[in-house]
């Protein structure tokens, strides 16, 4: 199956923890917290938890214990949070399409950060926008996450989303019929666009879909190269399409009974290390796929420049898909006001465009950035506990 039930680890912890959680809320007092990363070790999701933990406890008495893949998987972890069994986690909203809605939008607009003026790192400048749009600008927002019994810690991204592939893409011709992996509804509509079959599944499924031609090209990072372990199977990289990256990313989002627990003091650290945890991330992220993307011809992956005639042609699609993203967020999902939402977003990535412009190798300075234009900015005393 491309999408696993929400079984397992989940149901067996959910059962066994049903009696304590019926009658106690996490509380941070009472022993380790526990981090749920759907990702392996060598990720760079499990790279800024680690950090974030390290953080925590320099600066606390708060303990993190970060779980790689054994607590929870991706698709499992929003309802593991929501049901007390991991205390925070790494949330990936558009798994989920009508219980985040509102978080979706957003990142449907990812293609706007490799559109019109190009930096070098989109993703920084796509978890700044992302960040500050849904802390300053989407009170409903971070309702979806509060009715999923979850508090906001912001988004981290990645770098350009790229194709990953078992067979050549260099041409239009070549994009037609293939089957691709998209793990956000505006990189299917992109696949569609191309004439090629959309696949959806979550990014634990991609190894096995590759390996068996469940699908041809998953499209995603070159982080993922390593991060799934897709130097096994991948023999093709086709650079810059389908572009945008991948933001629809809560990176830490808490248990809201684990946050209500925590001192006001204890928030501010967790406040405090959310900017660094994005901006871990996002930086990982960016270098990790550098260094894959520069490793590849030694592992026998071919790297494609893709021809102009498909880059015009993708740019046309980033254009007319914007119509398309307002209308669907409104007819399918309710949300009002779509079109001036999308005008804050555009306005957002631009900004951020220049404010995390040279930070692509300085996760620190990144990190400050955030700090000093979001994080800085949320009350610890009153956020998420009403």
């Amino acid at each position: 199956m491309l999408l696993r039930p929400i079984l397992g680890t989940a149901l067996a912890a959910a059962v066994l923890g049903l009696s304590a959680m019926a009658t106690l809320a996490p509380d941070a007092s009472a022993g380790t917290l526990k981090a749920a990363v759907g990702l392996a070790p060598s990720s760079a999701q499990y790279y800024a938890f680690e950090r974030f933990a390290d953080y925590v406890k320099k600066n606390s008495d708060v303990k993190i214990k970060v779980f790689s893949m054994s607590l929870l998987n991706l698709k499992e972890t929003p309802p593991g949070i929501r049901d007390g069994i991991a205390d925070m986690g790494f949330v990936l909203p558009p798994y989920y399409p009508a219980e985040y809605a509102e978080n979706n939008l957003v990142s449907n607009l990812s293609m706007l950060s490799t559109t019109g003026r190009q930096v070098e790192s989109p993703g920084a400048a796509m978890a700044g926008a992302t960040s500050e749009y849904t802390y300053f600008h989407c009170p409903e927002c971070l309702t979806e996450y509060e009715r999923e019994n979850q508090i906001y810690l912001g988004t981290g991204a990645s770098p350009t989303y790229i194709m990953l592939c078992t067979k050549p893409i260099r041409t239009l011709e070549d994009l037609k019929g293939k089957k691709y992996r998209s793990g956000a509804a505006n990189f299917g509509r992109w696949a569609e666009y191309f004439g090629g079959i959309k696949v959806s599944m979550p990014g634990n499924d991609v190894y096995e879909a590759l390996g068996q031609g469940v699908i041809d090209c998953a499209m995603l990072s070159a982080t993922e190269l390593t991060n799934l372990s897709l130097f096994d199977l991948v023999k093709y990289v086709t650079r810059r399409i389908p572009g945008g990256v991948y933001s629809g990313v809560a990176t830490n989002n808490v248990n809201v009974d684990t946050w209500r627990s925590l001192t006001t003091e204890q928030r501010a650290v967790f406040l405090k290390g959310a900017a660094k945890i994005n901006a871990d991330l996002t930086w990982k992220y960016y270098s990790d796929a550098k260094k894959n993307l520069d490793a590849s011809p030694s592992k026998g992956v071919e790297v494609i420049e893709p021809g102009p005639e498909i880059m015009a042609k993708s740019d046309e699609f980033v254009k007319g898909d914007l119509k398309i993203i307002a209308d669907q967020f409104t007819k399918d999902y309710g949300i009002t006001n779509v079109e001036s939402k999308i005008e804050t977003v555009t306005k957002l990535v631009e900004k951020w465009k220049t404010l995390t412009e040279g930070l692509e190798n300085d996760p620190e300075g990144l990190a400050k950035v955030y700090w000093d234009e979001i994080f800085s900015k949320v009350d610890p005393k009153t956020f998420g506990m009403k």
